[in-house]
Protein backbone atom coordinates (compact mmCIF):
# COMPACT_ATOMS: atom_id res chain seq x y z
CA UNK A 1 0.00 0.00 0.00
CA UNK A 2 2.65 2.23 0.63
CA UNK A 3 3.84 1.89 -2.68
CA UNK A 4 0.45 2.93 -4.23
CA UNK A 5 0.95 5.91 -2.11
CA UNK A 6 4.33 7.07 -3.26
CA UNK A 7 3.24 5.90 -6.68
CA UNK A 8 0.21 8.53 -6.35
CA UNK A 9 2.42 11.32 -4.50
CA UNK A 10 4.86 11.39 -6.78
CA UNK A 11 2.39 11.88 -9.66
CA UNK A 12 0.92 14.65 -7.75
CA UNK A 13 4.23 16.40 -7.08
CA UNK A 14 4.78 16.28 -11.32
CA UNK A 15 1.13 17.64 -11.72
CA UNK A 16 2.02 20.64 -9.22
CA UNK A 17 4.83 21.77 -10.98
CA UNK A 18 3.16 21.91 -14.30
CA UNK A 19 -0.30 23.02 -13.37
CA UNK A 20 -1.52 26.29 -14.65
CA UNK A 21 -3.01 28.94 -12.80
CA UNK A 22 -6.51 28.15 -11.62
CA UNK A 23 -8.35 29.26 -15.11
CA UNK A 24 -12.07 31.14 -14.74
CA UNK A 25 -14.58 28.24 -16.96
CA UNK A 26 -15.29 29.85 -20.02
CA UNK A 27 -18.40 28.57 -21.90
CA UNK A 28 -18.29 24.74 -22.89
CA UNK A 29 -15.03 23.96 -20.94
CA UNK A 30 -14.91 20.84 -19.02
CA UNK A 31 -15.78 21.57 -15.29
CA UNK A 32 -15.10 20.37 -11.69
CA UNK A 33 -18.52 20.59 -10.66
CA UNK A 34 -20.26 19.76 -13.96
CA UNK A 35 -18.48 17.26 -15.08
CA UNK A 36 -15.91 15.29 -13.17
CA UNK A 37 -17.58 15.28 -9.94
CA UNK A 38 -20.33 12.77 -11.43
CA UNK A 39 -17.42 10.56 -12.75
CA UNK A 40 -15.78 10.80 -8.93
CA UNK A 41 -19.18 10.01 -7.04
CA UNK A 42 -19.30 7.09 -9.46
CA UNK A 43 -16.40 5.25 -9.71
CA UNK A 44 -13.71 7.11 -7.02
CA UNK A 45 -15.48 8.50 -4.17
CA UNK A 46 -15.89 4.71 -2.36
CA UNK A 47 -12.70 4.51 -1.97
CA UNK A 48 -11.21 8.21 -1.89
CA UNK A 49 -12.26 9.65 1.16
CA UNK A 50 -11.06 10.53 4.58
CA UNK A 51 -8.89 8.34 6.07
CA UNK A 52 -10.85 5.17 8.16
CA UNK A 53 -14.07 6.32 6.24
CA UNK A 54 -14.13 4.47 3.51
CA UNK A 55 -15.11 0.22 3.20
CA UNK A 56 -13.21 -1.54 5.85
CA UNK A 57 -10.77 0.95 6.70
CA UNK A 58 -8.30 0.12 3.65
CA UNK A 59 -7.70 3.68 3.17
CA UNK A 60 -7.04 5.38 -0.47
CA UNK A 61 -3.95 8.03 -0.02
CA UNK A 62 -6.26 11.48 -0.74
CA UNK A 63 -10.08 12.39 -0.54
CA UNK A 64 -11.90 12.92 -3.48
CA UNK A 65 -14.77 14.25 -2.19
CA UNK A 66 -14.68 18.35 -3.09
CA UNK A 67 -13.00 20.65 -5.47
CA UNK A 68 -10.18 22.11 -3.17
CA UNK A 69 -9.65 18.00 -2.44
CA UNK A 70 -9.18 16.94 -6.04
CA UNK A 71 -7.59 19.97 -7.64
CA UNK A 72 -4.49 19.18 -6.79
CA UNK A 73 -4.43 15.46 -8.78
CA UNK A 74 -5.55 16.56 -11.09
CA UNK A 75 -3.52 15.44 -13.94
CA UNK A 76 -2.07 12.34 -11.60
CA UNK A 77 -6.26 11.56 -11.78
CA UNK A 78 -5.77 11.77 -15.66
CA UNK A 79 -2.30 10.13 -16.14
CA UNK A 80 -3.98 6.89 -13.90
CA UNK A 81 -7.14 6.88 -15.58
CA UNK A 82 -5.49 6.61 -19.36
CA UNK A 83 -3.33 4.07 -17.98
CA UNK A 84 -6.09 2.37 -16.73
CA UNK A 85 -4.54 2.19 -13.37
CA UNK A 86 -7.30 3.78 -11.74
CA UNK A 87 -10.55 2.67 -11.02
CA UNK A 88 -8.65 -1.02 -9.93
CA UNK A 89 -10.52 -3.16 -11.89
CA UNK A 90 -8.47 -5.99 -13.67
CA UNK A 91 -10.74 -8.19 -15.64
CA UNK A 92 -11.05 -8.20 -19.29
CA UNK A 93 -13.90 -7.17 -21.66
CA UNK A 94 -14.27 -10.85 -21.84
CA UNK A 95 -16.49 -11.20 -18.75
CA UNK A 96 -17.90 -7.27 -19.29
CA UNK A 97 -21.65 -6.91 -17.04
CA UNK A 98 -21.32 -10.32 -15.14
CA UNK A 99 -20.01 -8.71 -11.80
CA UNK A 100 -21.33 -6.22 -9.60
CA UNK A 101 -19.02 -2.79 -9.12
CA UNK A 102 -17.17 -2.97 -12.58
CA UNK A 103 -15.21 -0.09 -11.74
CA UNK A 104 -14.29 0.39 -15.43
CA UNK A 105 -14.64 4.30 -17.14
CA UNK A 106 -15.46 4.88 -20.98
CA UNK A 107 -13.54 6.41 -22.95
CA UNK A 108 -15.54 9.89 -22.77
CA UNK A 109 -14.94 9.64 -19.56
CA UNK A 110 -11.16 9.42 -19.83
CA UNK A 111 -11.61 11.90 -22.00
CA UNK A 112 -13.39 14.14 -20.00
CA UNK A 113 -10.60 13.75 -16.68
CA UNK A 114 -8.05 14.54 -19.51
CA UNK A 115 -9.72 17.93 -20.58
CA UNK A 116 -10.43 19.00 -17.20
CA UNK A 117 -6.62 18.73 -16.45
CA UNK A 118 -5.22 19.97 -19.42
CA UNK A 119 -7.20 23.05 -19.59
CA UNK A 120 -6.48 24.38 -16.35
CA UNK A 121 -8.70 21.98 -13.85
CA UNK A 122 -11.20 24.89 -13.54
CA UNK A 123 -13.90 24.47 -10.84
CA UNK A 124 -17.29 25.92 -13.26
CA UNK A 125 -20.47 26.94 -11.30
CA UNK A 126 -21.07 24.90 -7.93
CA UNK A 127 -24.97 24.63 -8.56
CA UNK A 128 -24.43 22.50 -11.55
CA UNK A 129 -22.99 19.78 -9.01
CA UNK A 130 -24.92 16.84 -8.52
CA UNK A 131 -26.17 15.86 -4.66
CA UNK A 132 -23.47 14.78 -2.93
CA UNK A 133 -23.08 11.17 -2.56
CA UNK A 134 -24.41 9.45 0.41
CA UNK A 135 -22.12 6.49 1.62
CA UNK A 136 -24.16 4.26 3.85
CA UNK A 137 -21.04 3.98 6.41
CA UNK A 138 -21.94 7.59 7.08
CA UNK A 139 -25.30 6.90 8.37
CA UNK A 140 -24.20 2.98 10.32
CA UNK A 141 -21.18 3.88 12.09
CA UNK A 142 -18.97 3.28 9.40
CA UNK A 143 -20.45 0.16 8.58
CA UNK A 144 -21.24 -0.51 4.95
CA UNK A 145 -24.37 -2.11 4.96
CA UNK A 146 -26.53 -1.80 8.34
CA UNK A 147 -25.51 -2.67 12.09
CA UNK A 148 -24.20 -6.08 11.83
CA UNK A 149 -26.01 -8.98 13.64
CA UNK A 150 -22.53 -9.72 15.58
CA UNK A 151 -19.51 -7.95 15.74
CA UNK A 152 -16.45 -10.34 16.43
CA UNK A 153 -12.94 -7.58 17.66
CA UNK A 154 -9.59 -9.45 17.92
CA UNK A 155 -9.61 -11.32 21.43
CA UNK A 156 -7.30 -8.40 22.80
CA UNK A 157 -5.62 -5.14 21.60
CA UNK A 158 -2.19 -5.66 19.84
CA UNK A 159 0.17 -3.98 19.83
CA UNK A 160 2.32 -3.50 16.38
CA UNK A 161 6.01 -2.26 17.25
CA UNK A 162 8.17 0.07 15.58
CA UNK A 163 10.40 -2.35 15.06
CA UNK A 164 8.12 -3.98 12.67
CA UNK A 165 8.39 -4.05 9.17
CA UNK A 166 6.33 -7.28 8.00
CA UNK A 167 4.46 -9.43 10.16
CA UNK A 168 2.01 -12.49 10.20
CA UNK A 169 0.66 -13.18 13.39
CA UNK A 170 -2.80 -15.45 14.17
CA UNK A 171 -5.60 -14.38 16.56
CA UNK A 172 -8.33 -16.92 18.03
CA UNK A 173 -11.36 -15.72 19.62
CA UNK A 174 -14.49 -17.97 20.85
CA UNK A 175 -17.56 -17.18 20.46
CA UNK A 176 -19.67 -17.06 23.63
CA UNK A 177 -23.28 -18.11 24.26
CA UNK A 178 -24.25 -14.25 24.61
CA UNK A 179 -22.82 -13.27 21.46
CA UNK A 180 -24.24 -16.28 19.19
CA UNK A 181 -26.80 -18.56 21.13
CA UNK A 182 -27.90 -20.43 18.37
CA UNK A 183 -26.44 -21.81 14.82
CA UNK A 184 -26.92 -18.56 12.32
CA UNK A 185 -26.99 -17.89 8.86
CA UNK A 186 -24.46 -15.58 7.74
CA UNK A 187 -25.80 -13.82 4.72
CA UNK A 188 -23.36 -10.89 4.65
CA UNK A 189 -19.80 -10.34 6.14
CA UNK A 190 -17.73 -7.07 6.78
CA UNK A 191 -14.21 -6.77 8.03
CA UNK A 192 -12.95 -3.50 9.45
CA UNK A 193 -9.12 -2.52 9.96
CA UNK A 194 -7.71 -1.33 13.26
CA UNK A 195 -4.93 1.23 11.08
CA UNK A 196 -3.61 1.05 7.71
CA UNK A 197 -0.60 -0.59 8.00
CA UNK A 198 -2.74 -3.43 8.34
CA UNK A 199 -1.97 -5.32 4.78
CA UNK A 200 -4.58 -7.29 4.65
CA UNK A 201 -6.94 -9.51 7.26
CA UNK A 202 -9.16 -12.74 7.13
CA UNK A 203 -10.51 -14.86 9.12
CA UNK A 204 -12.22 -18.64 9.32
CA UNK A 205 -14.40 -20.08 11.59
CA UNK A 206 -14.14 -23.44 13.11
CA UNK A 207 -16.71 -25.87 14.66
CA UNK A 208 -16.09 -27.00 18.27
CA UNK A 209 -13.37 -29.64 18.30
CA UNK A 210 -12.65 -28.80 14.97
CA UNK A 211 -9.34 -29.34 14.07
CA UNK A 212 -7.04 -27.00 12.12
CA UNK A 213 -3.90 -26.71 9.83
CA UNK A 214 -2.46 -24.38 7.46
CA UNK A 215 -3.55 -26.13 4.37
CA UNK A 216 -5.76 -24.27 1.20
CA UNK A 217 -7.66 -26.98 1.18
CA UNK A 218 -8.81 -25.38 5.18
CA UNK A 219 -8.61 -21.66 3.77
CA UNK A 220 -11.82 -22.34 1.36
CA UNK A 221 -13.70 -25.12 3.90
CA UNK A 222 -13.28 -23.07 7.32
CA UNK A 223 -12.60 -19.42 5.65
CA UNK A 224 -15.11 -16.86 5.71
CA UNK A 225 -13.01 -14.44 3.80
CA UNK A 226 -10.53 -11.35 3.35
CA UNK A 227 -9.63 -7.86 3.02
CA UNK A 228 -7.31 -6.22 1.53
CA UNK A 229 -7.17 -2.88 -0.52
CA UNK A 230 -8.96 -3.19 -3.04
CA UNK A 231 -11.53 -5.37 -1.50
CA UNK A 232 -14.47 -4.96 0.25
CA UNK A 233 -17.42 -6.46 1.94
CA UNK A 234 -19.68 -9.10 0.85
CA UNK A 235 -23.31 -9.45 0.85
CA UNK A 236 -24.77 -12.96 -1.00
CA UNK A 237 -27.81 -13.37 -3.26
CA UNK A 238 -30.78 -13.84 -1.37
CA UNK A 239 -31.69 -17.55 -0.70
CA UNK A 240 -27.17 -18.21 0.04
CA UNK A 241 -25.71 -18.17 3.40
CA UNK A 242 -22.95 -19.73 5.19
CA UNK A 243 -23.37 -21.53 8.34
CA UNK A 244 -22.05 -20.24 11.57
CA UNK A 245 -22.34 -22.81 14.66
CA UNK A 246 -22.36 -21.44 18.13
CA UNK A 247 -19.72 -22.05 20.24
CA UNK A 248 -16.82 -21.83 17.04
CA UNK A 249 -13.55 -20.22 17.23
CA UNK A 250 -12.79 -17.41 14.81
CA UNK A 251 -9.33 -17.36 13.35
CA UNK A 252 -8.45 -13.97 12.41
CA UNK A 253 -4.87 -13.93 10.39
CA UNK A 254 -3.33 -10.54 10.07
CA UNK A 255 -0.75 -9.25 8.09
CA UNK A 256 1.33 -5.87 9.25
CA UNK A 257 3.24 -4.55 6.62
CA UNK A 258 5.14 -0.59 7.14
CA UNK A 259 7.91 1.16 6.80
CA UNK A 260 9.92 0.81 10.64
CA UNK A 261 11.08 3.60 12.40
CA UNK A 262 10.00 5.45 15.70
CA UNK A 263 6.46 6.18 15.39
CA UNK A 264 5.54 3.45 13.48
CA UNK A 265 4.01 1.44 15.58
CA UNK A 266 0.65 1.35 15.80
CA UNK A 267 -2.15 -0.97 18.38
CA UNK A 268 -4.83 -2.90 16.46
CA UNK A 269 -8.36 -3.93 17.00
CA UNK A 270 -9.53 -5.31 14.06
CA UNK A 271 -13.16 -6.78 13.79
CA UNK A 272 -15.72 -8.87 11.74
CA UNK A 273 -18.68 -7.74 11.26
CA UNK A 274 -21.71 -10.65 10.24
CA UNK A 275 -25.21 -10.39 9.09
CA UNK A 276 -27.33 -12.96 9.73
CA UNK A 277 -29.85 -14.11 6.75
CA UNK A 278 -33.16 -12.02 7.69
CA UNK A 279 -35.52 -15.19 5.42
CA UNK A 280 -35.12 -18.63 4.76
CA UNK A 281 -31.88 -19.71 3.06
CA UNK A 282 -32.26 -22.25 0.26
CA UNK A 283 -28.61 -23.33 -0.67
CA UNK A 284 -25.67 -22.95 2.37
CA UNK A 285 -22.77 -21.02 0.42
CA UNK A 286 -19.53 -22.61 0.44
CA UNK A 287 -15.54 -20.74 0.88
CA UNK A 288 -13.58 -22.60 -1.11
CA UNK A 289 -9.99 -22.68 -2.53
CA UNK A 290 -8.44 -23.94 -5.75
CA UNK A 291 -4.48 -23.77 -4.87
CA UNK A 292 -1.10 -25.33 -5.32
CA UNK A 293 1.22 -25.49 -2.60
CA UNK A 294 4.09 -27.68 -4.35
CA UNK A 295 5.61 -25.56 -7.01
CA UNK A 296 8.36 -23.85 -7.07
CA UNK A 297 9.52 -20.70 -9.21
CA UNK A 298 12.96 -20.64 -10.20
CA UNK A 299 15.57 -17.53 -10.00
CA UNK A 300 15.48 -14.88 -12.98
CA UNK A 301 12.52 -16.30 -14.71
CA UNK A 302 10.32 -14.21 -16.32
CA UNK A 303 7.06 -15.83 -16.97
CA UNK A 304 6.36 -19.04 -14.68
CA UNK A 305 2.93 -20.83 -14.82
CA UNK A 306 1.32 -22.70 -11.89
CA UNK A 307 -1.99 -24.26 -12.16
CA UNK A 308 -4.66 -26.19 -9.89
CA UNK A 309 -8.39 -27.85 -10.71
CA UNK A 310 -11.14 -28.53 -8.78
CA UNK A 311 -14.33 -31.12 -10.16
CA UNK A 312 -17.78 -29.95 -9.15
CA UNK A 313 -19.47 -33.71 -8.73
CA UNK A 314 -23.15 -31.79 -8.61
CA UNK A 315 -24.90 -29.27 -10.41
CA UNK A 316 -23.60 -25.64 -8.36
CA UNK A 317 -24.06 -21.99 -8.74
CA UNK A 318 -20.81 -19.52 -8.77
CA UNK A 319 -20.90 -17.05 -6.78
CA UNK A 320 -17.41 -15.56 -6.64
CA UNK A 321 -14.04 -15.75 -7.76
CA UNK A 322 -11.02 -13.93 -5.78
CA UNK A 323 -7.31 -15.01 -7.39
CA UNK A 324 -4.27 -14.21 -4.51
CA UNK A 325 -0.89 -14.32 -5.24
CA UNK A 326 1.96 -12.12 -3.61
CA UNK A 327 4.53 -10.09 -5.23
CA UNK A 328 6.06 -11.82 -8.33
CA UNK A 329 2.14 -12.89 -9.92
CA UNK A 330 1.24 -11.14 -12.94
CA UNK A 331 -1.73 -12.74 -14.18
CA UNK A 332 -4.56 -15.03 -13.62
CA UNK A 333 -7.30 -17.10 -15.34
CA UNK A 334 -9.86 -19.25 -14.19
CA UNK A 335 -11.55 -21.27 -16.73
CA UNK A 336 -14.81 -23.49 -17.08
CA UNK A 337 -14.52 -26.75 -18.55
CA UNK A 338 -17.91 -28.75 -18.99
CA UNK A 339 -18.45 -32.70 -19.81
CA UNK A 340 -19.29 -31.44 -23.16
CA UNK A 341 -16.16 -30.56 -24.21
CA UNK A 342 -16.73 -27.15 -24.05
CA UNK A 343 -14.69 -24.31 -22.31
CA UNK A 344 -15.89 -21.02 -21.22
CA UNK A 345 -13.46 -18.66 -20.00
CA UNK A 346 -14.82 -17.17 -16.58
CA UNK A 347 -12.10 -14.58 -15.66
CA UNK A 348 -8.76 -12.94 -17.12
CA UNK A 349 -6.82 -10.84 -15.74
CA UNK A 350 -3.43 -10.17 -17.41
CA UNK A 351 -2.25 -7.70 -15.00
CA UNK A 352 -2.99 -9.06 -11.65
CA UNK A 353 -1.55 -6.64 -9.18
CA UNK A 354 -1.29 -7.60 -5.28
CA UNK A 355 -1.78 -4.45 -3.69
CA UNK A 356 -5.50 -4.88 -5.49
CA UNK A 357 -7.09 -7.34 -3.84
CA UNK A 358 -10.44 -7.66 -6.00
CA UNK A 359 -12.88 -10.16 -5.61
CA UNK A 360 -15.12 -10.50 -8.81
CA UNK A 361 -18.53 -11.08 -7.36
CA UNK A 362 -21.73 -12.60 -10.31
CA UNK A 363 -24.28 -10.34 -10.71
CA UNK A 364 -26.63 -13.63 -10.86
CA UNK A 365 -25.30 -17.03 -9.37
CA UNK A 366 -24.06 -18.92 -12.39
CA UNK A 367 -24.73 -22.64 -13.14
CA UNK A 368 -21.88 -25.01 -13.25
CA UNK A 369 -23.35 -28.08 -14.67
CA UNK A 370 -22.13 -31.84 -13.11
CA UNK A 371 -18.98 -33.56 -14.00
CA UNK A 372 -17.45 -29.30 -14.83
CA UNK A 373 -13.89 -28.63 -13.84
CA UNK A 374 -12.46 -25.20 -12.68
CA UNK A 375 -9.47 -24.61 -14.05
CA UNK A 376 -7.02 -21.90 -12.08
CA UNK A 377 -4.10 -20.69 -13.22
CA UNK A 378 -1.53 -17.72 -12.26
CA UNK A 379 1.69 -16.77 -13.67
CA UNK A 380 4.99 -15.57 -12.25
CA UNK A 381 7.74 -13.28 -12.86
CA UNK A 382 10.59 -13.58 -10.98
CA UNK A 383 12.95 -10.94 -12.74
CA UNK A 384 15.58 -8.75 -12.00
CA UNK A 385 13.27 -5.98 -13.07
CA UNK A 386 10.39 -6.97 -10.77
CA UNK A 387 12.22 -7.89 -7.77
CA UNK A 388 13.63 -4.13 -7.70
CA UNK A 389 10.25 -3.07 -8.51
CA UNK A 390 8.35 -4.83 -5.90
CA UNK A 391 11.56 -5.22 -3.69
CA UNK A 392 11.94 -8.83 -3.54
CA UNK A 393 15.03 -10.90 -4.09
CA UNK A 394 14.89 -12.63 -7.81
CA UNK A 395 18.10 -14.49 -6.86
CA UNK A 396 16.36 -17.33 -5.31
CA UNK A 397 13.80 -20.21 -5.84
CA UNK A 398 10.43 -19.02 -4.80
CA UNK A 399 7.85 -21.40 -3.06
CA UNK A 400 4.46 -20.87 -1.10
CA UNK A 401 4.61 -19.69 2.38
CA UNK A 402 2.51 -16.91 4.00
CA UNK A 403 5.07 -13.90 3.96
CA UNK A 404 5.11 -11.42 1.37
CA UNK A 405 8.47 -12.02 -0.03
CA UNK A 406 7.06 -15.86 -0.23
CA UNK A 407 5.02 -16.88 -2.76
CA UNK A 408 0.87 -18.23 -3.15
CA UNK A 409 -1.39 -19.59 -5.88
CA UNK A 410 -4.87 -19.73 -4.53
CA UNK A 411 -7.55 -19.32 -6.42
CA UNK A 412 -10.91 -18.49 -3.94
CA UNK A 413 -14.27 -18.84 -4.98
CA UNK A 414 -17.71 -19.14 -3.03
CA UNK A 415 -19.86 -21.52 -4.83
CA UNK A 416 -23.19 -23.57 -3.70
CA UNK A 417 -25.04 -26.59 -4.52
CA UNK A 418 -27.66 -26.49 -6.77
CA UNK A 419 -29.89 -28.49 -4.89
CA UNK A 420 -32.08 -26.87 -2.65
CA UNK A 421 -31.68 -27.67 1.47
CA UNK A 422 -34.82 -28.92 3.52
CA UNK A 423 -37.00 -26.27 4.12
CA UNK A 424 -36.86 -26.89 8.10
CA UNK A 425 -33.24 -27.15 8.39
CA UNK A 426 -32.78 -24.20 6.51
CA UNK A 427 -34.95 -21.34 8.40
CA UNK A 428 -33.27 -18.62 10.00
CA UNK A 429 -32.08 -19.07 13.46
CA UNK A 430 -34.07 -18.74 16.38
CA UNK A 431 -32.35 -16.94 18.07
CA UNK A 432 -30.24 -13.49 17.18
CA UNK A 433 -28.16 -11.41 19.97
CA UNK A 434 -29.71 -7.82 20.25
CA UNK A 435 -26.90 -6.18 20.92
CA UNK A 436 -24.88 -6.21 17.06
CA UNK A 437 -21.37 -6.89 19.46
CA UNK A 438 -19.99 -7.95 21.91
Amino acid sequence: MMKRVLRFSLLASTALAAAPALAAAGDGDVTFYRDVLPILQDNCQTCHRAVGANSGGMVAPMSLLTYDETRPWAKSIARMAVSRAMPPWFATEATRGKFHDERVLTDQQIETLTRWASTGAAAGNAADAPAAARFAQDENAGWSFRQPDLVVPLPEPYAVADDVEDLNIDFTSVLTAEQLPADAWIQGLEFRVGGRSVHHMCASAFAPGEKESFQVGELGRNGLGCIALGSGPTFLPEGFAQLLQKGSRIKFSMHYHKEPGPGSGFTDRSELGFYFARGPVSHRAVYDAIGNVSFEIPPGNDRWRVGSAKKFEQDSYLLALWPHAHLRAVAARYELHTPDGATELLLDVPRYDQEWQVVYRYREPKLIPAGSRIEVTLWYENSVERANERRFDSRQATTFGPATTDEMMIGFLNWAPAAELDPAAAAAPAAIPSSGSE
